[in-house]
């Protein structure tokens, strides 16, 4: 199962590569893609390991975004 996050700010283009590019880097992520318009990021892990996974990607988030944020969004749940 994954899950959304929703962007506290609109990013650049360059600054989702970026991230997603680091994100990547992070052994424990099975998959991390943007969607609707770089406005929300899928994150798909370890139930087990989301608090340590999000904690990193926050703070990605929060370098490379210039102090973007993340909330919560919802569940990707497996069709």
């Amino acid at each position: 199962m994954g899950r959304y996050y929703r962007l506290s700010k609109k990013i650049t283009e360059e600054m989702a590569e970026k991230i997603l590019e680091e994100i990547r880097g992070i052994e424990d992520v099975e998959k991390s893609e943007f969607v609707e318009d770089n406005t929300k990021i899928l994150v798909k892990t370890d139930k087990e390991k989301y608090p340590d996974v999000m904690t990193r990607i926050v703070n990605i988030f929060s370098r490379v975004g210039k102090g973007c944020e993340l909330s919560f969004a919802g569940f990707d749940y497996p069709a």
